[in-house]
């Protein structure tokens, strides 16, 4: 089922589409966007040309940008966003044939936003005005855009737009941030995988059939907070985007010369958690509880019945009674 928010108010500014000052009944939970460090992806440089021209086009008025891989065949496309008004506002789609060519395949109309649709399949592309409501969803084939309707109505009296989770966002060139604070991990999950998704939060439908394999080292470039308060990060992973649950996964760095080779294990003998302190001592200090299942990296033998571990960002020891053999 899709997952739905209402929003209160949409501003348009100077034929620019702002989304800020957006308030949602009930709750006011933070929604999953799509990264937005498009300078930073790879197409983005083969696009760039495009971009300076459209951008030269439409002179003080400007343009916005987005990249998204629409089909999600390792290919993300390039959306222009553009207008003098209302009237003529349309959305130009690029993809890149070979990886290297650029093509334009399509335009969806009007001022809108756009999200990664709920079941995974294209993009959805809402547009409201004066208590209209307009939701279709886009998608690739080959090189060619299809634009299919969702609904169209009047809204209600007391009746508020709809917005969907993992939006994407258009962004002015100049505004799209620069660097980048992406980091690696490596699975280890209890499961043996994790699973990549269309969306941050186990609601969203997998992107690949089976799981990433503990041991894969992944590179996270954004990430989201679920509806259940979990962390998810923006992967890559044999050309394939998505997103995986932090959870699932420890942070990742290169072991330097003659440094300790870290061995996954897991929490066993335990009710709940077991305790993660300062030192290799049961009265030191606790630094943080580990779940009965969690997989952790270790790095041997720390003396008085511990074991150096490191658990989502933090160094410590545990009792070596209450973890598995190694793993790997």
């Amino acid at each position: 089922m899709s997952k739905r928010k209402n929003l209160f108010k949409i501003s348009i500014v100077t034929s620019v589409l702002l989304l800020s000052s957006i308030a949602f009944s009930g709750s006011t939970d933070v929604m999953a966007s799509n990264p937005i460090n498009y300078k930073n992806m790879p197409e983005y440089a083969t696009y760039e040309s495009v971009i300076a021209d459209a951008g030269a086009t439409a002179g003080n008025l400007g343009i916005s940008v987005a990249l998204y891989d629409i089909d999600q065949d390792g290919i993300r496309e390039l959306i222009i966003s553009h207008g003098t008004c209302l009237a003529d506002w349309v959305n130009d789609i690029y993809t890149l044939q070979d990886g290297k060519y650029v093509s334009m395949i399509g335009t969806v109309g009007d001022q809108g936003m756009f999200y990664t649709a709920p079941d995974g399949n294209g993009m959805y592309f809402v547009w409201g005005k004066q208590g209209c409501q307009r939701i279709t969803r886009v998608t690739k084939s080959g090189n060619a855009i299809t634009e299919t309707e969702i609904e169209s109505r009047q809204l209600g009296e007391n009746e508020n737009y709809t917005e969907f989770d993992n939006k994407i966002e258009l962004l002015s060139p100049s505004d799209i941030p620069t660097g980048s604070n992406s980091y690696d991990v490596e699975v280890t999950a209890p499961d043996g995988g994790v699973n990549m998704r269309c969306g941050a939060g186990v609601e969203y439908d997998k992107v690949l059939p089976d799981m990433i394999p503990n041991g894969t080292v992944l590179t996270v470039t954004q990430e989201a907070v679920a509806s259940n308060g979990n962390s998810w990060g923006y992967t890559n992973y044999n050309g394939t985007y998505g997103w995986i649950a932090l959870t699932q996964v420890t942070k990742y760095e290169e072991p330097t010369e003659g440094a300790p080779i870290p061995h996954t294990r897991y929490v066993i003998n335990c009710n709940e958690s077991i305790t993660l302190r300062t030192n290799p001592d049961v009265n030191a200090a606790e630094i943080c509880q580990i779940p009965l299942g969690t997989a952790v990296a270790t790095f041997g033998d720390a003396g008085n019945g511990f074991i150096s571990v490191y658990y989502q960002g933090s160094s410590g020891y545990c009792l070596a009674s209450y973890l598995s053999a190694p793993v790997d």
